[in-house]
């Protein structure tokens, strides 16, 4: 009979539990479906800092290529690397999803990318390579590659203004309700209105491809992490499974 009850016990336990979990993931859902995508303040420094804190816990920790070559714990390659992406956020083209009460839920940055100007971005990439730490140099060498080969303007020689997605970044407890998809929707909304007519993304890992793919974007590159070595044969960014590959994704059906 005592085991019986404490079985029963047990049992209501586990219901009342999962009935919690349900209502606490139904009230969440509530919440993350109110939410607005609104320009980040390029005037307002707390604004500034505010995104940039976003994107270091959202973004940079859970980069796979951060976290398999341990950045994180080399402070001079994190400070030149965030830098080296923070320095768009001035740009007007930063975009946030607010929640209702005013929490920052999620992130995108976006640069405009100009045929003409393409050549002068990539000397100012070879001197951050020579004046960078170990670690950011291997993000820098890898950087170049991808953008030397996956050859944008070659590709498609009719396209001279191009919308670049530098970087997007969710909260996890967010995931999963459209706001990645309303921020990506975002970006070709801005690149319209720049008279682009390209969205471009690069995708480090295998969730973030997977949600470009979802949304229509085309792969026009694809290196495999397991074949970028270096010198001695050796590879250089181990990423754990599924993140295998760096792609780079396009979408010109803007309307």
């Amino acid at each position: 009979m005592y085991l019986i009850f404490i079985y029963q016990h047990a049992l209501i336990r586990y219901e009342l539990t999962n009935k919690l979990k349900k209502m606490n993931k139904s009230d969440i859902n509530k919440q993350r479906l109110n939410y607005n995508i609104v320009p980040m303040s390029s005037d307002n420094d707390n604004d500034r800092q505010i995104v940039i804190e976003f994107l270091k816990k959202n973004f940079f920790q859970q980069t796979p290529l951060i976290m398999c070559t341990q950045l994180y714990k080399d402070v001079e390659s994190v400070e030149k690397l965030q830098n080296y992406l923070f320095k768009i956020l001035d740009n007007g083209l930063t975009f946030k999803a607010v929640s209702s009460n005013g929490d920052l839920i999620g992130v995108i940055t976006n640069e405009i990318i100009v045929k003409d100007n393409e050549k002068r971005s990539n000397c100012s990439s070879n001197s951050e390579v020579q004046e960078g730490s170990v670690k950011f140099n291997k993000f820098m060498k890898l950087f170049q590659k991808v953008e030397q080969e996956s050859d944008m303007f070659e590709r498609y020689p009719n396209v001279n203004r191009v919308m670049y997605i530098k970087g997007v970044a969710v909260n996890e407890a967010f995931r999963g309700q459209g706001v990645c998809k309303a921020l990506f929707y975002k970006s070709k909304e801005l690149a319209l209105e720049n008279k682009c007519s390209m969205v471009r993304v690069d995708c480090s890992s295998y969730f973030s491809a997977s949600a470009a793919e979802k949304l229509g974007f085309q792969c026009i590159y694809s290196l495999n992490y397991e074949e970028y070595t270096n010198e001695k044969g050796e590879v250089i960014f181990n990423a754990l499974p599924p993140h295998k590959k760096f792609k780079v994704y396009v979408i010109s059906k803007l309307n």
